[in-house]
């Protein structure tokens, strides 16, 4: 496996290194398994971070887990995205519910799948996913941290035991464009961190690798070129993209048109690091949730600008990707 990286200051080298070596691995070599925590069903960006990991042969998806706000709902969501992808075989847990005044823009589509009852709890699926697979299983942390810090309060060690964290949190240099097309050069609170502070610096404080993407290198916008490009392709997962697309942006509070896909990036880096040299920093956060960068040991390599229009390219290569099915 993997070896785990543990010197702070080598975060950035370490990381790129490590996701090179995936890029180089041979045909039949071992795919990196993730995790994915997700609060999908707000934004649309989740499901389209899904379903890149999903169809990226590098990838082994080795379960999801909802977060924040109806996290049974989110199961539901991704379980019904699941099947339309015909992966049902990947699991799906759900973590405490929270207070959650963000609308929840694709219910409507979530709830016509058939609900079996609550899924497994996500924090313990979290922590014997770490037992069972030490030191090999990456976290894609995509939501407010609620799951990660009730892991880290049920057992202490267990962010410890995985590889790394990618997470898109975060506001450093750029904050949220609000729907211009001119960078904000003044950060944000962003909201997976506003949202849960106390995670978030439970993560930073707990030893393990973390690569950070911030607002400043996830806005990446999805046009209506790409949309049309993608949602003509009549996959099972185009199809259900196309669909929590629409209920998004008839029902999403800003108004938008155009969704900001920052929930792919962690995705695309891992698949290519080549995307962003991340730069090693100590991050700090106050019970805000604004995130700076501070002097001191480096707890996290942080994405601070990418090449949009080539990630968006790499996004693509996945959403439009259908998987070979096995013969029956």
């Amino acid at each position: 496996m993997f070896a785990r990286r543990r010197i702070a200051g080598l975060v950035a080298v370490a990381s790129l290194a490590w996701s090179a070596a995936i890029l180089a691995a041979p045909a039949g070599a071992a795919r990196q398994p993730v995790i994915i925590d997700t609060d999908v069903g707000d934004d649309v960006d989740d499901a389209f971070a899904i379903v890149v990991a999903i169809n990226d042969p590098r990838l082994e998806v080795v379960g999801i887990t909802t977060a924040w706000g109806d996290t049974h709902a989110r199961a539901l969501l991704v379980r019904r995205l699941l099947a339309a992808m015909g992966r049902e075989d990947i699991p799906v847990a759900e973590g405490p519910s929270t207070p959650n005044a963000t609308p929840f823009t694709q219910r409507q589509w979530a709830l016509g799948a058939r609900d079996q009852g609550p899924a497994p709890d996500a924090v313990e699926f979290l922590r014997d996913a770490t037992l069972r697979r030490p030191g090999a299983i990456t976290l894609v942390a995509l939501a407010p941290l609620t799951n990660i810090q009730a892991l880290a309060e049920r057992d202490s060690g267990a962010l410890r035991r995985f590889h790394d964290v990618a997470i898109m949190a975060g506001s450093v240099r750029r904050g949220y464009n609000l729907g211009g097309a001119i960078p904000q050069w003044t950060p944000h609170a962003e909201y997976n961190v506003a949202s849960a502070p106390a995670g978030f610096s439970v993560l930073l404080a707990a030893g393990v690798p973390v690569e950070m993407f911030p607002l400043d290198s996830t806005q990446v916008k999805f046009d209506e070129v790409h949309r049309d490009r993608l949602f003509a392709l009549g996959s099972g997962a185009s199809d259900s993209l196309a669909l929590l697309y629409h209920q998004w942006r008839l029902l999403n509070a800003w108004g938008q048109l155009t969704p900001t896909l920052f929930d792919a990036v962690p995705v695309v880096w891992l698949l290519d690091p080549a995307l962003c040299r991340l730069e090693p920093m100590r991050i700090e956060v106050d019970v805000r949730g604004f995130t700076r960068a501070a002097a001191g040991a480096p707890n996290a390599g942080v994405c601070l600008a990418i090449d949009e229009g080539v990630a968006l390219e790499r996004m693509m290569d996945d959403l439009v990707r259908v998987p070979a099915r096995s013969a029956p």
